[in-house]
């Protein structure tokens, strides 16, 4: 009888450590003490849909796939972005090279660690009255704040055209949303453009001065076919500190690039709408159905391509001289992607 007894008490204690065993997990599946954590980043932007590929990695969960916890630091505009992450608020940022390539003459480290297109889609329209860049003389523009890509896009136009950039324009400081409205009201006289507000554009009743998109304008004013200008960066320290971090970072984008080449505008709007609150689908469908074929395949930048944006720093004063691709640039990320894939 006693043995009886012992026996129940065992049994009792096996089905009571079976059921808090499998409390412990669900059908099967380790605990959530047993998951990896996620490596918290933050990305520095000020919201242009030609870094759409760092969106599109978030919606679509490619950066926790690679391990990462993402968040985005919304800025006023790109210099300012890049300044919050070399002051630690960020590890990455997305926006053009001009503020980089200044700062890395003036001794503030950076990498060039992703293209996100082949080339720049800018553009500068202006009042129906104005028929040429001459006629800006004296006039009122905006072209975002000094330092930066676009500044630097419409100091060329300016130059190219006999002006110059210091005394014979206005430059008026603006959000970027607000100079189409801007420019109908006649409160300046001509605007830089991007992928943004292109289809904006075509409503209105402006002159289109000038146009990457056309061949034509983009050999004039860029000087190359492929200009790797719209890229993201993370700090030169970061970057020796943390490759593991960097690699799973490219990884994600990678992943989203190679996704929008196999959707459609109105499929990429689709995932894109939470970050455009207010815009309506179709019109983010447009935007992208124009910024589609500009889209990297790789991420890539070369040699020959830097060094055209380099030459283009240079000729608009943003640079001195050429600053060596590999103090710079470190397509080391994006090679690892591309040969295990």
């Amino acid at each position: 009888m006693r043995k009886k007894r012992i026996l129940a008490v065992i049994m009792i204690l096996a089905m009571t450590l079976a059921f808090f065993t499998g409390c412990g997990s669900s059908n099967g599946e380790e605990s959530s003490g047993d998951e990896k954590e996620l490596t918290k980043i933050t990305i520095s932007e000020f919201r242009n849909i030609s870094w759409v590929a760092a969106y599109i990695a978030e919606e679509n969960g490619y950066f926790e796939e690679e391990g990462l916890d993402a968040e985005f630091a919304l800025y006023d505009d790109g210099p300012i972005a890049f300044q919050g992450m070399h002051g630690g608020d960020s590890q990455f940022c997305l926006l053009s090279q001009e503020p980089v390539l200044k700062a890395q003459e003036e001794g503030l480290k950076s990498k060039l660690i992703y293209c996100v297109l082949d080339t720049r889609l800018y553009g500068f329209v202006t009042s129906p009255d104005i028929e040429s860049v001459v006629d800006l003389k004296g006039k009122a523009i905006f072209a975002g704040m000094q330092g930066s890509a676009p500044y630097s896009f419409v100091s060329s136009i300016l130059r190219e055209g006999g002006l110059d950039p210091e005394k014979d324009v206005t430059f008026v400081n603006m959000d970027y949303g607000a100079s189409m409205a801007a420019l109908e009201n006649g409160q300046i006289q001509g605007s830089y453009i991007n992928v943004d507000n292109r289809v904006e554009v075509s409503q209105m009743d402006v002159n289109i001065l000038v146009d990457t998109v056309r061949p034509e304008d983009a050999e004039k004013y860029l000087k190359s076919e492929v200009f790797p200008s719209e890229i993201i960066c993370t700090t030169e320290k970061f970057a020796e500190e943390n490759p593991e971090t960097v690699q799973a970072f490219v990884n994600a984008v990678s992943k989203a690039t190679e996704w929008m080449h196999e959707h459609s505008g109105e499929e990429i709007a689709e995932v894109l709408a939470p970050y455009y609150e207010g815009t309506e689908q179709s019109v983010l469908a447009e935007k992208m159905d124009i910024l589609k074929e500009s889209i990297t395949q790789t991420g890539y930048i070369g040699e020959e391509e830097e060094m055209a944006v380099e030459e283009f720093c240079m000729g608009n004063g943003v640079i001195t001289e050429q600053i060596p691709y590999e103090d710079i640039v470190d397509m080391t990320f994006v090679n690892n992607y591309q040969e295990a894939d």
